[in-house]
């Protein structure tokens, strides 16, 4: 299972996804497998700079998971998001869906 953490300062943030592994029935220490980070130009906007999957964890729609745990926020907190990183920005401007939240 894929978990979202969120930690902000005034100027950036950041939000990882860890995974909580399992080995033979037994729960292991979880594992870091991406991050996202966006600095914040203004109080109201998030630019989404980065996002990263790490190696072995591609493919698997954690990305997106961190993409749509900032909309979240953004829409929780009345920010905007400006997607400079590519994967943000195509996820964000493909549909209207979250055209509430860009800009």
């Amino acid at each position: 299972m894929i978990t979202i953490l969120h930690q902000e300062t005034e100027k950036n943030g950041i939000f990882e996804a860890w995974l909580q592994a399992t080995e033979e029935g037994a729960c292991t220490e979880p594992v870091q497998v991406g991050e996202m980070t966006y600095a914040r130009p203004t109080p109201e906007r998030m630019m989404i700079d980065h996002t990263r999957v790490f190696e072995g964890f591609e493919g698997k729609g954690i990305a997106r998971q961190m993409v749509l745990a900032a909309v979240d926020f953004a829409r929780a907190n009345n920010r905007r998001i400006i997607p400079v990183c590519s994967y943000a920005q195509v996820l964000l401007t493909r549909t209207d869906e979250y055209k509430d939240v860009l800009g």
